[in-house]
């Protein structure tokens, strides 16, 4: 390789880089944990599996998401969860599950632990909405209790919670979407012990 050969490439890389963004900051997210209540000492329900909720692509990144207007979703520039969002609303259900007390074992699908009966469902929502200037935080939930051996659907309902926003900037949505999770959490709790009173495993 030439002596000129060489310059022109050392140009050419240094210009290259002159021309890349810089990377923008990015402050990562952790949902804060639920405070349940402990149950009081009484029915005693089936071991419950908390499964990671299926979605579709936007909500199966860490992206912070935003509803503006319409149809239209973005993120919130610069601000990520710790994890991919079906996995934070996993974690913080089998926190509130396990808080609570009732069922006395509770785990998820990452250990992959046998379990009597397992939580499930579709996330359709996990995001900020606009409605008119009013920002509101909103998860929707298709919750299923399924048999693992038979594969029975032993209970679904959809949930749909909304919390109003103090704080547009992304910590406001933390806040917004913890206390929108809390209230998914104690629905669902008492949803689950609901549906599984006298249920035996099989």
């Amino acid at each position: 390789m030439t002596r000129t050969t060489m310059l022109a490439l050392a140009a050419l890389w240094l210009s290259a880089c002159t021309i890349l963004p810089e990377s923008e900051p990015l402050s990562v997210y952790q949902l804060p944990a639920p405070q349940m209540q402990p149950s009081a000492a009484g029915q005693s329900l089936p071991t419950l599996r908390i499964n990671t909720p299926r979605t579709g692509f936007a909500l199966s990144t860490p992206r912070m998401l935003v509803k503006p207007d319409g149809n239209r979703v973005s993120s919130y520039k610069g601000a990520r969860w710790t994890d991919p969002v079906p996995v934070v609303l996993r974690e913080h259900l089998a926190k509130a599950f396990t808080q609570q007390g009732s069922p006395a074992r509770v785990s998820t699908d990452e250990h992959a632990l046998h379990a009597d009966v397992h939580l499930g469902g579709d996330l359709q929502q996990f995001q900020v909405r606009y409605e008119g200037l009013q920002p509101v935080a909103v998860i929707e939930l298709d919750a299923r209790l399924v048999n693992p051996n038979s594969r029975e659907v032993l209970a679904a309902r959809r949930f749909l919670v909304e919390q109003p926003l103090d704080n547009p900037q992304a910590p406001g949505v933390v806040v917004a979407l913890k206390l929108a999770a809390d209230d998914l959490a104690e629905q669902l709790i008492q949803w689950t012990a609901d549906s599984l009173k006298g249920y035996e495993a099989k």
